[in-house]
């Protein structure tokens, strides 16, 4: 029997698509990210200072 793997789309390469994707690396799954860029920005402490860890 043809077990066809699921197809999951991520709309956006931020931190919280990153880490989606990341967090489904071990799955079964065909994975296609989709961002208006072709590169990732990292600002460091950019997450901590919007979420208020860093006070």
């Amino acid at each position: 029997m043809n077990e066809a793997r699921h197809h999951v789309v991520v709309v956006g390469a931020g931190f919280g698509g990153l880490e989606f994707t990341r967090a489904l690396a071990g799955a079964p799954v065909r994975i296609t990210m989709i961002d208006k860029r072709n590169h990732h920005l990292f600002q460091p402490l950019l997450y901590q200072v919007a979420t208020t860890a860093l006070a």
